[in-house]
């Protein structure tokens, strides 16, 4: 194993433990970055900023500019999208606790907290009717008063992200992991767009890339919507022992995962552009003819001058047209001032209606409105485990890149061993050792050392910094499943354990950890199966699009009547 000194990190940890630690941190540390967690309001009075890393919600008086409150939550809370009603009613998504709540920015106070659904993510108001309308990452679009009276229900596609409600009944909702952007008349979906990679090929060798992981949806100036999105390699990786290789993508910045915005236009025309040597971006805002803004939250690293690789986060105003190689430059919109020691992960970005940007910065916790940096209140929220999954590597490339807030994103990977879909850290991962889907890594270490250091051109972190990254990462909670029928769930209970699937499948996280060949080509690693509706294409290789599909070929599960598999397909959803 290789030992190197974790010198930037550690370095910012060291001054950072000079600052007193904020006193409302989630006890599992700080939630992974989510982006889009700035709301400024109709009127340009409010500045509202959720804050997951502190559990709370700052209130900004941008004419003051100053901060007049700080509302804070309880952990398992995770403020998130923040929306602005018809009348000027401010709502927050609680991801992690299922529910929303309205605030009075003028006492700094919650009015009102209501149970939504299991796993809420976008939120948005709809212009015509007034009616709030939550996107919930299990499948449902709810729709509620200002009041949160229930309107209605609808089940759509799982893994709802974003939603953006349009005049005249046309609302777009993303999809976090496939960044495939539903178009909606009504509650209905009447169509489906999905960018196309900035480039078609990369490199010498024709690599390809496709859309993934959709971190952002936006309205755009004059109609239509963006998407802050991520790029993958689709094709045969390289090398890793050769930077020039496929395998470290070619453009616009090494990595396998580089970050690029698509305008959707009222007519469902899509033009991407590919961000040059800029990482983790997860938020955006179209200021129309001054370009776009966007916020990139990965931390600094350790500088790879001799990939070639030089780290651009904080915030960046996109205003070049298309180009023949599909990646365009990005230069500094803002950045807080006294901030040159070291650059600063942006979160969030928004506009106000005068125009002026405003920006949320992480750590020190501030905003930034045109040229003048607001200090908001809250202490040190420093990681080490953090800080690492964000961290921009050699390559450019993050941890969370592949596994965006923790989980995976759906891509499958082609290596020199065959093809390996990302697998999620989600849920107790260490629980599940050995890693890999060939149960060849024993323990974290090794995983840093192979993937981290060996394909992200990362530095190795000493013993105790490993083991806090293990520690961090292994608090980070599963999305549960949606539970629509308790009934038919009981009877998929039933069938799963007739059929035995619990001889592998077993135990709280639903593994045996052992490897075994059940007839996909190799011998594997035992998925767990908590979240598991949201780990589509599934097997090691993703050639089962589906769980119907997956129950059919699998194992055991050609000896179940029609029943009997939608019913086993029904529990499955529900972990």
């Amino acid at each position: 194993m290789r030992l190197y000194p974790m010198l930037t990190i550690a370095a910012v940890l060291l001054a950072a433990g000079c600052d007193e630690r904020d006193s409302n941190i989630p006890e599992g540390g700080p939630p992974p970055v989510t982006g889009g967690t700035l709301h400024v309001t109709s009127d340009g009075t409010w500045a509202i900023a959720s804050d997951p890393a502190r559990a709370a919600i700052h209130v900004v008086n941008l004419d003051r500019r100053e901060q007049t409150a700080r509302i804070d939550l309880g952990p398992q809370d995770w403020p998130g999208r923040v929306a602005e009603d018809n009348a000027g009613g401010v709502h927050v998504v609680l991801r992690q606790s299922g529910q929303v709540v309205t605030i009075d920015p003028a006492s700094g106070t919650i009015t009102r907290r209501v149970d939504v659904c299991a796993a809420p993510r976008g939120i948005d108001a709809d212009p015509d009717t007034g009616e709030l309308i939550v996107a919930c990452a299990e499948g449902h679009l709810v729709r509620l008063t200002p009041a949160y009276e229930l309107v209605r229900r609808v089940t759509l596609v799982h893994d709802l992200r974003d939603v953006v409600a349009q005049s005249g009944g046309r609302t777009y909702v993303s999809r976090f992991r496939s960044a495939e952007v539903l178009v909606l008349d009504g509650d209905t979906i009447v169509d489906r767009v999905r960018p196309e990679a900035a480039s078609g090929t990369i490199g010498p060798s024709g690599s390809t890339r496709v859309a993934t992981v959709a971190w952002r949806l936006r309205e755009r100036p004059g109609g239509g919507v963006l998407l802050v999105h991520q790029e993958s390699v689709s094709s045969q990786l390289g090398d890793p022992s050769f930077p020039g290789a496929p395998y470290y993508g070619g453009d616009c910045s090494f990595g396998v995962v580089r970050p690029a915005v698509t305008e959707i236009d009222p007519g469902l025309t899509t033009r991407t552009l590919a961000l040059t040597n800029t990482s983790l971006a997860v938020d955006a805002v179209d200021q129309g003819g001054s370009g776009v803004v966007v916020a990139a939250a990965s931390e600094p690293g350790v500088p790879r001058d001799s990939w070639g690789f030089t780290q651009m986060n904080g915030t960046r105003r996109v205003t070049a047209g298309s180009s023949s190689s599909g990646c365009v430059p990005t230069s500094d919109a803002f950045s807080p001032s006294g901030s040159d020691a070291r650059p600063q992960a942006a979160t969030a970005v928004a506009v106000a209606p005068d125009g002026t940007l405003v920006a949320q910065y992480r750590d020190p916790a501030q905003l930034v409105v045109g040229g003048d940096t607001i200090d908001l209140d809250g202490g040190s929220v420093e990681d080490f485990g953090h800080a690492l999954f964000h961290e921009a590597a050699g390559t450019g490339v993050t941890c969370a890149s592949c596994h965006p807030e923790g989980a995976e994103d759906g891509h499958v990977w082609i290596f020199d061993v065959g093809a390996r879909r990302t697998q999620t850290l989600n849920g107790g991962i260490l629980a599940t050792a050995p890693f890999h889907w060939r149960g060849d890594v024993p323990n974290t270490d090794q995983v840093l050392d192979g993937t981290f250091v060996g394909r992200m051109s990362g530095t190795m972190p000493r013993p105790d910094e490993v083991d806090s990254f293990a520690q961090w990462m292994d608090q980070l909670p599963a999305t549960p499943g949606p539970v629509v029928d308790a009934d038919a769930v009981a009877r998929g209970r039933e069938v799963f354990e007739e059929a035995d699937c619990a001889s592998c499948h077993a135990g709280e996280l639903r593994t045996n950890n052992q490897t075994l060949d059940v007839g996909t080509g190799g011998r594997f690693q035992v998925p767990a199966l908590y979240e598991v509706i949201y780990h589509a294409p599934y097997f090691h290789d993703g050639s089962a699009r589906g769980l119907d599909e997956l129950v059919s070929v699998h194992e055991g599960g050609a000896a179940l009547d029609d029943g009997q598999r939608g019913a086993l397909v029904t529990y499955l959803r529900s972990l």
